[in-house]
């Protein structure tokens, strides 16, 4: 039998390659003796369709800038923890305790912000600083730290990467009537039609091939199932950060 492996949780460029693998595998292998020519020719196809899409996301003149402001926005709300941590061993007991409520408030979004995929961290940055401006103790906590600063410097950060992240995404639309997550879905739904007719052509026929076949396929699992668990274990450790989105930057 073919292993499990979750490919929603594979980024762009994971997946493919773990596709791209995997069909060469077939190739290899004659996917006519294998009786699964229909079904790797599907594939193929899919995977055909979904690389230009990954290449016109890696080409646009956007995603550099995107990944500018990305790092822009990481040294904001990383420069802010540690500002705060620091004021968290201040001298003065009313500045201390300031530090250490929006120290409390800002671990409730996780420890490693900077970690998650672009389209949550824009979101947990809007509700960060939603919160930081409109609710009194925040404000007066931030004022008394000498922080404000910081919070426009993050906001403006935060604000100028959703609005070229969203010319970005105006403009994959406008290049091509498919979408990378569509793709994608319709790749993994092509992948799995193959896995069944391999895994039920294994059991019916009992044919050596087959088991020579599903073992090195097996093995390429594995490798992205190990990269998988470190993810899900780091995550783990850090239960308020969220890394599922496809797309990074």
């Amino acid at each position: 039998m073919i292993n499990g492996i979750d490919l929603r949780t594979l980024r762009n460029s994971e997946f493919l390659q773990f596709i791209t693998d995997f069909s060469a595998f077939i190739e290899a292998n004659d996917p006519v003796a294998l009786d699964v020519l229909d079904q790797h020719s599907v594939l193929k196809a899919k995977i055909a369709e979904t690389q230009p899409l990954f290449n016109q996301q890696q080409a646009s003149k956007l995603t550099p800038q995107l990944q500018l402001i990305n790092k822009r926005r990481d040294k904001a709300i990383t420069g802010i923890r540690y500002a705060i941590k620091s004021y968290c061993h201040h001298f003065d007991d009313q500045t201390m305790k300031s530090a250490n409520l929006l120290a409390t408030h800002l671990r409730q979004f996780g420890n490693y912000i900077t970690r998650q995929n672009c389209p949550t961290k824009t979101t947990t940055i809007n509700a960060i600083v939603s919160d930081w401006e409109s609710k009194p103790k925040f404000i007066a906590s931030l004022a008394r730290l000498g922080l404000n600063v910081w919070v426009t410097e993050l906001k403006t950060a935060n604000q100028l990467f959703y609005k070229k992240y969203f010319e970005r995404t105006q403009e994959y639309a406008e290049a091509s009537p498919g979408t990378m997550k569509g793709k994608r879905e319709e790749t993994v739904a092509a992948y799995y039609e193959l896995r069944k007719f391999l895994d039920a052509n294994a059991v019916i026929r009992s044919d050596a091939g087959y088991e020579k076949v599903i073992n090195a396929l097996n093995v390429l699992i594995e490798q992205y199932n190990v990269l998988l668990n470190w993810r899900k274990t780091l995550r783990s450790k850090h239960s308020g950060d969220k890394e599922t989105d496809y797309e990074t930057a």
